[in-house]
């Protein structure tokens, strides 16, 4: 019985995160799409247009050109928010080492010293919760100090310029 309580342990814990991963991404991905819907109004602002006109071919080089200058490498906020994306990543990468580790810790002295250090499984949870949390504020703190969440700037600018090599290769 004990054995099935310690691969329940175990088992659990993995199933609890990656339940949470779950549900992290769904909230990264409805951010996104806000993040996605506030750069559509202050184009549409900015050029004065309605939001559904800015599918228009005409309006391209003045997107191109309002794209180009609000995330452009050369602004300090920028480099900021691409510095921030590359910490934000390693920091998922952190999480992830320091969950597996964990976990293989407790397989480990689970098999050797005893069952009951199945329990132990449940701390790779409480690491993704703070990691998840510490990688939140850390967001939200990059977007208070510079406008942008981290590395949204690197990422317009390389969408602009998968757009433009798209739009070469479309027309040649």
């Amino acid at each position: 019985m004990e054995l099935f309580i310690a691969i329940g342990h175990i088992v659990g814990s993995i199933l609890a995160v990656l339940v949470l991963g779950f549900v992290t991404i769904l909230i990264a991905a409805w951010e996104a799409q806000r993040n996605h819907k506030q750069v559509l109004e202050e184009a549409s602002i900015k050029l004065g247009v309605a939001i559904a006109d800015l599918d228009k071919e005409e309006l391209t080089p003045e997107l191109l050109q309002l794209s180009s200058e609000r995330f452009s490498s050369e602004l300090l906020r920028n480099r900021l928010s691409d510095l921030c994306g590359v910490i934000r990543t390693l920091w998922g990468w952190l999480s992830s080492l320091l969950q597996v580790a964990v976990l293989l810790g407790v397989v480990w002295y689970t098999m050797t010293e005893g069952l009951d250090k199945a329990v132990y499984a449940w701390f790779i949870v409480a690491i993704s919760l703070f990691f998840w949390i510490a990688s939140v504020v850390f967001s939200l703190v990059c977007r208070l100090l510079t406008g942008r969440y981290p590395g949204e700037a690197k990422q317009a600018r390389k969408s602009v310029a998968e757009f433009l090599q798209h739009r070469r290769t479309g027309t040649e």
